[in-house]
């Protein structure tokens, strides 16, 4: 009798795992094969800094940027993206030049990176085959506000201390303190921007995505340049072109453009930079859409966000207008760096110490000039107005920055009220809305 119900709840058993077995099987997720065209742009930084060896060295960063086929998500952002330095190469003359001003005898070197593995989130290992790319530094996104929306003094501290609070803090400052020897290694730098594309079309496995009524009215167009853009080589009436790089959705959950559509616009304004620090600007708008079927619609646009490298220090107008910028503070800190060497002038008797004149001969020649600079007060003072003017001349006579916007560079789109796509939408004031190129 024992043996029986022993019997009986062992089958039990076997069955309620069995009924367990079976439910998870039903709630595990759906997956869609979907596939990447070759041409499609895989935009990556590089989340800790590395010394460059040697071509052969392995590179890890990740996607700042989702990837789309069509309407469908195919890769997300935040995935990882492996490869390796395909070549080392110098660095033009001119930044050699610059850094030998700066007491710095290492000659430049640009590392050329080639992506071919892509992690996704399920540890999954997929083989991409992509071209080789030159990383630039880090990037920012910038984006019209109006004038009582822009952020206030305190926010912009916050914004600039916001690498300070980044991981990897020691490797960073050992990093610092190694590139300001004389002679030192090169660093590709945390946060160092990719951008490669796909030149074989790549299959991954996605979750099936949700239905079309689940999704929300794009505000903005995402787009990436095809074509490069300057303020100096790019005059008005320049044809540019451009990708749609994630789907833009109309009001009543109507796809409107499908990642990969291509846009036509042209070039409206430009003006290049001059001396006495004048900025270059310019203004391009995009009008035609050509559509999957081989159709060709007119839209009218404002170009509302961009995202580029953040040395270049671009600001975006009302009206779309891109210009570049010189920072207020090197304006400010120009004229400032003459007092140190004037009031040592004007009073011969006061005496420096080693650790003063130290401070002299590094702002105008790096640790070369704070070694000289011990020889006398005289050598102290002339490292000291030496670079002064370095830094008034970058302040305020040499010639200005260019907008430089190269292939892949991330934009947003504003489509004007009167576009015929989006008739009857409501579209969004300007400024109203945060614009994030990642959304």
């Amino acid at each position: 009798m024992k043996r029986t119900e022993v019997w009986i709840l062992l089958s039990f058993s076997v069955i309620g795992l069995a009924g367990i077995s079976v439910r998870a099987q039903d709630t595990k997720p759906e997956k869609e094969t979907v596939v990447v065209e070759s041409g499609n742009d895989l935009r990556a930084a590089l989340e800790k800094g590395v010394r460059l060896k040697a071509p052969g060295q392995p590179i890890t960063a990740k996607l700042l940027e989702p990837v789309y086929a069509g309407e469908t998500l195919a890769i997300p952002a935040g995935s990882t993206i492996k490869g390796h330095v395909s070549a080392i190469s110098k660095a033009p003359n001119g930044k050699r030049a610059l850094r030998l001003l700066d007491g710095d005898l290492t000659p430049p070197k640009m590392a050329h990176v080639t992506f071919d593995q892509l992690v996704l989130s399920d540890g999954t290992t997929v083989p991409i085959h992509s071209d080789s790319a030159v990383g630039i530094g880090r990037v920012a996104n910038s984006k019209y506000l109006p004038k009582s929306q822009r952020p206030g003094m305190r926010q912009k501290f916050k914004d600039a201390m916001a690498p300070l609070r980044e991981p990897n803090k020691l490797q960073r400052l050992g990093q610092v303190v190694i590139t300001s020897l004389p002679y030192h290694p090169e660093y590709i730098g945390q946060g160092t921007v990719f951008d490669t594309a796909l030149l074989e079309p790549v299959t991954v496995l996605v979750p099936v995505q949700p239905n079309a009524t689940s999704l929300q009215a794009s505000d903005y167009l995402h787009l990436h340049l095809l074509t490069p853009v300057n303020s100096s080589t790019s005059p008005a009436g320049t044809q540019i072109e451009a990708l749609v790089s994630q789907p833009y959705y109309q009001a009543g959950h109507q796809l409107l453009y499908p990642a990969g559509t291509k846009i036509i616009g042209t070039v409206e304004k430009s003006s290049s930079a001059g001396w006495m620090k004048r900025n270059g600007s310019i203004v391009f708008a995009f009008r035609s859409v050509q559509m999957p079927d081989g159709t060709t619609r007119d839209i009218h646009s404002t170009v509302a966000g961009i995202q580029a490298e953040h040395s270049e220090g671009l600001n975006v107008g009302q009206e779309g207008e891109l210009h570049a910028t010189t920072s207020n503070f090197a304006r400010v800190l120009a004229p400032v760096s003459l007092i140190g060497p004037s009031r040592a002038v004007a009073d011969s008797t006061r005496q420096k110490t080693a650790w003063s004149r130290s401070g002299e001969g590094r702002k105008g020649f790096g640790l070369l000039g704070a070694g000289a600079a011990q020889a006398s007060v005289g050598t102290a003072i002339g490292f000291g107005y030496f670079g002064a003017a370095k830094r008034l001349c970058d302040a305020f006579i040499t010639k200005g920055s260019n907008v430089e916007l190269p292939v892949h560079t991330p934009i947003l789109v504003r489509l004007d009220p009167d576009n015929p796509s989006v008739a009857g939408r409501k579209l969004p004031a300007q400024g109203t809305t945060p614009l994030k190129l990642n959304d």
